[in-house]
């Protein structure tokens, strides 16, 4: 038994060893485990020779024959394997097969593992690679015959072009050149379709050849300004197929863990769903108890009222005090009745908090009210007042109506108003301009709290008259209201609106 665990062992091992490649021959690395000893019948290696890809080609002569003799052992072994099979008879198959199912040595996971190894190395190099494009007729459409051909027709378009607009300057009759000018507003809608600002940016062009001095300067500004805004407008155009790319380019960036569990958050949205429906449920039961409770209160409190208007002494002082507790249990489920309307993206700032005072017999009587206004900085603002006992209390209420009174402001550019207003609400009085670009905010701390919750960020302001926070607010809702935007006076009058700057 002991005779045939070594020869499987010793197969074993020569499977490992033509398994395994060249670098397996270098100093660092071994053939045999270190708790085992080496086979006699294997030629010993010295240490003091070392092989390697990079040694002395005495090395690798040396090498090479090293590993033929090894290569050559193991066809013995193998030789030898098959002849002690042969000879043997079915019993002792039997124990083979046995023995062969038994790993002595522990080398056959290590054995199949490079098995696998290669396996797969085979495959893989039997894949086929996609290429970055879905099509050929992408990759066709940027070759450079096709880029040459698009040049060539443009030139030709261009040359056709010239030639029109000579022969019209050259026209010597009025039906001529109505009829040449008809030909060039037909070709150049169907080949050469400028949008209207270009235009007028070429008209700039040609005026600034010929101008100098101050007029140059001028021209010089206004292409300029004219130039960043297309860009501007170019760069952020959602119907633009150029943006496309852009936009494809940022889902790509988009971490695979996100990706993989996407069903898994589509799941748990469903599932969250279902819960809110069902604490909506759950919360219409509570209020109705909670309204039953109030009514049965306020009942309560009725029927004392009534005996408290015919008790008087120690009795009718037991009778005021258990309605003040009745009336506080009230208030506290009234409190709890009301549900506050909350909004994400939504910012609150406090404008105002004004104290009251009222002096009777009992003493000083404070009351509190609240000026609070949101917004969203895109566009979407609203204000709200509202009092209360305390200032918590009246806050609290300003905050749940300030999200019921909400508005939608046009900004021009995405920075500023359109143009000039000037509104006035009682006796206030407030004048609003456009500023340009990375000019900032001048105006009072309510009028700036209001505007950057509205999304401007280049405008300025001037009140004449009262100060007072709430008129002032709605003195200034009623300004950014009454803005006309350049769409709307587009819609009004039926013309197209283009910048003044771009006219003169």
């Amino acid at each position: 038994m002991a005779a045939t665990a070594f020869t499987r062992s010793r197969s074993a091992w020569s499977r490992l060893l033509s398994l395994r490649s060249l670098p397996l021959l270098s100093p660092h690395s071994h053939l045999f485990p270190s708790h085992l000893n080496q086979p006699s019948s294997l030629p010993r290696l010295h240490n003091h020779r070392h092989f390697s890809a990079r040694g002395d080609p005495d090395d690798k002569l040396f090498a090479d024959g090293v590993v033929q003799g090894l290569l050559a052992e193991l066809e013995r072994e193998k030789r030898r394997e098959k002849e002690e099979k042969g000879r043997a008879g079915a019993t002792t198959e039997e124990e083979g097969e046995g023995d062969e199912e038994e790993d002595y040595m522990g080398v056959g996971p290590l054995i199949e593992k490079l098995e696998r190894q290669s396996a797969w190395e085979t495959d893989s190099m039997e894949e086929w690679e996609p290429t970055d494009s879905d099509s050929d007729e992408d990759d066709e459409g940027y070759s450079a015959e096709e880029i040459e051909r698009q040049v060539d027709e443009f030139e030709r378009k261009s040359n056709h072009h010239g030639e029109l607009l000579r022969s019209f300057a050259e026209a010597e009759t009025l039906d001529e050149a109505h009829n040449l000018m008809m030909k060039i507003e037909k070709f150049e809608e169907k080949h050469l379709k400028l949008p209207l600002e270009y235009r007028v940016i070429g008209d700039l062009m040609n005026r600034l050849e010929e101008s100098t001095g101050k007029e140059r300067f001028v021209l010089l500004q206004k292409l300029n300004r004219a130039s960043r805004m297309m860009e501007i407008k170019e760069a952020y155009d959602p119907n633009n197929p150029a943006n496309f790319g852009s936009i494809q380019h940022q889902q790509v960036d988009v971490p695979e863990e996100i990706i993989e569990n996407a069903g898994f958050q589509q799941q748990k949205q469903i599932i969250q769903g279902e819960q809110e429906e069902d604490d909506d449920e759950f919360d219409k039961e509570k209020d109705e108890e909670l309204m039953k409770k109030i009514n049965a209160i306020e009942k309560k409190i009725e029927e004392k009222l009534t005996l408290l208007d015919h008790t008087f002494g120690k009795k009718g002082r037991v009778l005021e005090e258990e309605i003040k507790e009745l009336v506080e249990e009230r208030n506290l489920l009234t409190e709890r009745k009301r549900r506050p309307l909350y909004r994400k993206g939504f910012d609150v700032k406090v404008i105002d908090v004004n104290r009251t005072c009222k002096v009777t017999k009992g003493g000083q009587l404070a009351k509190f009210s609240a000026l609070l206004a949101t917004g969203n900085y895109n566009g979407v603002v609203g204000f709200a007042r509202a009092k209360g006992p305390t200032a918590k209390i009246a806050i609290q209420r300003a905050y749940e109506k300030c999200f019921q009174n909400l508005h939608y402001m046009e900004r021009y550019e995405e920075h500023t108003i359109a143009h000039a207003i000037q509104a006035q609400y009682e006796k206030t009085k407030i004048y609003l301009w456009p500023g340009p670009l990375r000019s900032g905010m001048s105006a009072g701390r309510t009028v700036e709290t209001v505007l950057y919750l509205a999304g401007f960020s280049n405008v300025k302001s001037k009140i004449i008259g009262s100060r007072n926070p709430l008129n002032v607010i709605k003195a200034l809702f009623k300004a950014l209201n009454a803005i006309e935007t350049p769409k709307d006076v587009q819609e009004k009058f039926g013309r197209t609106v283009l910048e003044s700057y771009l006219m003169h």
